[in-house]
C-alpha cells in the first residue's frame, strides 16, 4: 500500500506542471439599452441590445508547449440581449485554434479579417458609431461587424515594436451581406446570404493590415478582397421582355475590393479620429463603387466621456453617380467602474432618395417605389458590463 501511495505522489508531481501550465478563460459583454426611434413611418419603442458592443459569451484558452511556444483557442457566441436568443448558431463570432509564440500567432478556423480591427473613430467601433452603420448597411468588409467574419480561414497576427502586422486567406468566406442598401439604380442584397462559386477560388477572400501604435499617436491601413465569382441565385422572377421566369442573382461576379486609411491622436484634453476607405464592386457587381469618410472627438470629462462623430457615404453606381447617406452621433459614456459603462446616445442618419440606411429599420410594408430617402433616428440610454 505504501508503494502504491507513493508513486501516486510522484505520478501527481509530474503531472501538476502540465496543469499549471493550461487555462481556459471565460469573459463575455452584456449590454441592452432602451430605445426610442423613428425611420419613416416605422416607430421604434424597446429594449435593443448592442449599442456599444455585441452582447456575446466567449472562451479563451492557452498551453504553453514549452520552448517559448502556446496553443490557443477561442469560440465565441453572440446573443440577442433583449431576448436571450443567440444570433446565428454555434460559434459564429470566432472559432479558432493556432499557435503563438515569439513570431506572432498562427491560427485555423472562423476569424476576423484585418478590416474588423480598422477602428478610428470617435465611438470605438460602436454600433451606434457612423463608421460602423455605413460600412456594414454598404456590405464594405472594412468595417467592425459580421461582414468581417471570414470561415474556413488561416490568418497571421504579429506586434513588433509597436507595429502590428494582420493577414488572412479565407478559402470560403462565408461571407454574410447587409441586406438594408437597396439604393436608386442598385442592388437589393438578402441578409445573411453566402456566396459559394463552382471552383474552389470563386469564393475565396484575402487581407492585409498594418497599425502603428506609439504613444497618443495610431495610424493603420487595410487592404482586403473578397470574390464573388459564380454568383447566387435566390429565386425566379417573370422577365418582362421574354415573359420566361429567370434567376434572381443575389449578388455579381467580380471582386469586391477595398481599401482603408486611419488615424488618431490623444491630446488628453480631446482626442481626434478620423478614417477613409474605398470600395468597388460591393458584392460583386460591377462598377457598384463607395467611399466612405468620418471624423469625430472624444472629450473627456470626469469618470465619462463626450464622443461626437460625423460620416458620410457617396455611392457611385450605374445609373446614378451621386447617391449619399449621411451618419450624425453624438454620445455620453460613463465609467460605473472598470467593467460597467452606462450610456446615452444619439444618432440620425440622413438617406438620399432609395437610400434607407439607420439604426432604426425602414417601414417594412412600404413599397419598393417608396423605399429610402426617410430620417432615421435613434435615442438609447443603456448600460455596458464586461466580464
Amino acid at each position: 500500500m505504501q508503494k502504491k501511495l507513493i508513486a501516486l505522489a510522484i505520478a501527481g508531481l509530474v503531472s501538476a506542471p502540465a496543469f499549471a501550465q493550461s487555462n481556459v478563460t471565460i469573459y463575455g459583454v452584456a449590454d441592452a439599452y432602451v430605445g426610442f426611434g423613428k425611420h419613416g413611418e416605422n416607430d421604434l419603442r424597446g429594449v435593443q441590445g448592442g449599442a456599444l458592443s455585441g452582447s456575446r459569451l466567449g472562451f479563451r484558452g492557452t498551453e504553453d508547449l514549452g520552448n517559448g511556444l502556446k496553443a490557443v483557442f477561442v469560440l465565441e457566441q453572440g446573443f440577442d440581449i433583449d431576448t436571450g436568443n443567440e444570433m446565428g448558431s454555434g460559434y459564429q463570432r470566432q472559432a479558432l485554434v493556432g499557435l503563438s509564440g515569439a513570431f506572432g500567432t498562427v491560427a485555423l478556423g472562423r476569424q476576423y479579417a484585418p478590416g474588423y480591427f480598422f477602428n478610428y473613430d470617435a465611438l470605438a467601433a460602436a454600433a451606434v458609431g457612423p463608421q460602423s452603420i455605413l460600412s456594414s448597411q454598404s456590405g464594405m468588409t472594412i468595417s467592425p461587424t459580421s461582414t468581417a467574419r471570414w470561415s474556413n480561414s488561416v490568418s497571421y497576427t504579429g506586434s513588433f515594436s509597436g507595429l502590428t502586422a494582420r493577414a488572412i486567406y479565407s478559402t470560403g468566406a462565408g461571407y454574410s451581406v447587409d441586406g438594408t442598401n437597396l439604393y436608386k439604380g442598385g442592388h437589393k442584397i438578402s441578409a445573411g446570404a453566402k456566396e459559394v462559386g463552382k471552383k474552389p477560388s470563386n469564393d475565396d477572400a484575402y487581407g492585409l493590415g498594418l497599425e502603428y501604435a506609439n504613444g497618443p499617436l495610431k495610424v493603420g491601413a487595410v487592404y482586403q478582397v473578397v470574390n464573388f465569382k459564380g454568383a447566387v441565385n435566390i429565386g425566379k422572377e417573370i422577365d418582362p421582355i421574354t415573359q420566361l421566369p429567370v434567376d434572381i442573382p443575389l449578388t455579381g461576379d467580380k471582386k469586391q475590393k477595398e481599401w482603408g486609411v486611419g488615424a488618431s491622436y490623444d491630446f488628453g484634453v480631446v482626442s481626434l479620429h478620423a478614417s477613409y476607405q474605398s470600395a468597388d464592386n460591393l458584392v460583386g457587381w460591377k462598377g457598384d463603387d463607395a467611399d466612405l469618410w468620418q471624423v469625430g472627438l472624444i472629450v473627456p470629462v470626469g469618470a465619462g466621456n463626450i464622443h461626437a462623430a460625423y460620416g458620410q457615404t457617396k455611392f457611385d453606381v450605374p445609373g446614378d453617380s451621386d447617391t449619399k447617406v449621411k451618419s450624425y452621433t453624438l454620445a455620453y459614456t460613463h465609467a460605473l467602474s472598470k467593467r460597467t459603462t452606462a450610456y446615452v446616445a444619439y444618432n440620425r442618419t440622413d438617406n438620399d432618395d432609395g437610400l434607407a440606411f439607420g439604426l432604426t429599420k425602414y417601414d417594412p410594408k412600404a413599397s419598393s417605389t417608396e423605399w429610402g430617402g426617410k430620417n432615421s433616428d435613434l435615442l438609447g440610454v443603456g448600460i455596458r458590463h464586461t466580464f
